[in-house]
């Protein structure tokens, strides 16, 4: 009988990292559906203008970068038997999901000044307290789940599908259950799919959360290691002369500008544009599938050509196919074609670039002997908020432009082409900036250099 294969330390089972996963299945059902379909509660159903809507949005996450820092230093801190990051996820999973209860039920018979009020702190609490503790040590947990770069990258690739799975049900059950309820228009309709959402994520986070247990890497257990005490204003020091911190918030904001403005924006797309709401569910669909079956490649593609050059052929689709979906932006099989280029292009980005903070956990370990997990590790939530932050913001401005009124049954002109422009022009753009970043990281061939001289 052929003997069990051992294996390597540092590297996670598969049910470790499925159980990591529906971490992430869990958290989307709080961030995606905020990010798709936040911005048209507030304007079809609590009646508040676009631009309005986009500058609350974007001034939160601007505090919400300096909480991530603060939530990256909590982690730092934190010693204890159930690790360094795993508590404050536990800790934060239950007042997440009451947070954003209260996101989406704001009452009625309140003026529109205290409206206003309402979305400000109870956004604010969501972002920048809630999400940002639990968003920041999630990932914190990755690096020290898994020490090796190769099954970070799976881990992470498992992640990215079960994220893009949780985007796939918010587009099929959301439409069908605010229907059910009365519209998107209806405060009670809302109020069901956020509660039955809200479930969700404590179901699938708190099954992550009493499913992983942190590792200790080998390398921090030497006596050098033990000898020195841990340094957070020299990790800070070492993060911001290093340009890979740099290029990690570029890759991340833009990354993330593409992922919180293409759904979102394509609900005003198919319903304006296309004149059939239910085209929405289609859409998201066909990018999501696609999306799944590429990061299912992901793991093997960057281990045959590297991250690097993966991320800049697929920076390049994504280019394509915006350029197709706004030149055919009325024609519906055009549009689904860039849907598909759009999902593929997304895809190796979320597999890979939560492996960033990761890779520069392992350099700044080489160089000062010491691992910021937490530290680092905020650097990609910061990233991230600001990222969707801006697409909301974007999609706020860009509909004010146009002129978008949700009281209005029938958009004008004007509100259309800024719905096309949004959805097909701004991930152009924005995947424009990946590419240019991406052509800066080296990162791998750095890691190995510094190994070599070791």
């Amino acid at each position: 009988m052929k003997a069990k294969k051992e294996r390597p330390f540092g590297t996670t089972s598969g049910g470790e990292r499925l159980v990591y996963a529906l971490g992430d299945l869990g958290s989307n059902f709080v961030w995606t559906f905020c990010s798709s379909f936040l911005t048209l509660y507030y304007t079809d159903s609590v009646l508040v203008s676009a631009g309005l809507v986009g500058t609350i949005m974007l001034i939160c996450r601007i505090f919400d970068g300096f909480s991530d820092i603060g939530a990256g230093l909590l982690i730092e801190k934190t010693k204890g038997k159930h690790g360094k990051a795993r508590p404050w996820f536990g800790g934060s999973i239950i007042p997440l999901v009451v947070i954003q209860l209260l996101v989406f039920n704001i009452p009625g018979t309140m003026a529109m000044s205290a409206k206003i009020a309402w979305i400000i702190i109870s956004y604010f609490l969501l972002t920048v307290v809630a999400y940002t503790i639990n968003n920041v040590s999630y990932h914190a947990m990755l690096p020290r789940i898994s020490l090796t770069s190769e099954d970070r990258n799976k881990v992470s690739s498992l992640r990215g599908i079960f994220s893009f799975i949780a985007g796939l049900l918010l587009a099929i059950l959301t439409p069908r259950l605010l229907a059910a309820g009365g519209g998107e228009k209806v405060q009670a309709s809302w109020t069901s799919v956020a509660l039955i959402y809200s479930v969700l994520c404590l179901v699938f986070e708190g099954i992550c959360y009493f499913g992983t247990k942190e590792k200790v890497a080998a390398e921090v257990n030497t006596e050098k290691a033990k000898a020195q005490p841990h340094d957070i204003k020299k990790g800070i020091r070492e993060l911001l002369k290093t340009k890979y911190f740099y290029l990690t918030v570029l890759v991340f904001v833009f990354c993330f500008i593409i992922n919180g403005i293409f759904l979102s924006s394509a609900v005003y797309f198919t319903r304006d544009v296309l004149g059939n709401a239910d085209l929405y569910s289609l859409v998201a669909i066909i990018s999501i599938l696609v999306a799944v079956v590429v990061m299912a490649f992901a793991p093997k593609m960057f281990a045959k050509h590297g991250k690097r050059n993966v991320l800049l052929i697929f920076a390049l689709v994504g280019i394509v196919g915006g350029v197709i979906g706004y030149i055919g932006s009325r024609n519906v099989l055009m549009v689904f074609i860039s849907t598909a280029l759009h999902g593929a292009s997304l895809a190796p980005f979320v597999a890979a670039i939560f492996t960033f903070a990761s890779d520069i956990i392992d350099y700044l370990e080489l160089k000062t002997g010491e691992r910021y997990e937490g530290l680092v590790t905020s650097v990609s939530s910061i990233g991230s908020k600001v990222g969707t932050g801006l697409g909301s913001a974007i999609l706020g401005w860009g509909l004010a432009a146009g002129g978008y009124n949700g009281a209005l049954a029938t958009q004008a002109q004007s509100a259309l082409n800024a719905e096309t422009f949004l959805l097909f022009l701004v991930p152009t753009i924005a995947s424009l900036v990946c590419f240019i970043g991406m052509w800066f990281w080296d990162i791998d061939k750095k890691i190995a250099e510094m190994k070599k001289k070791d």
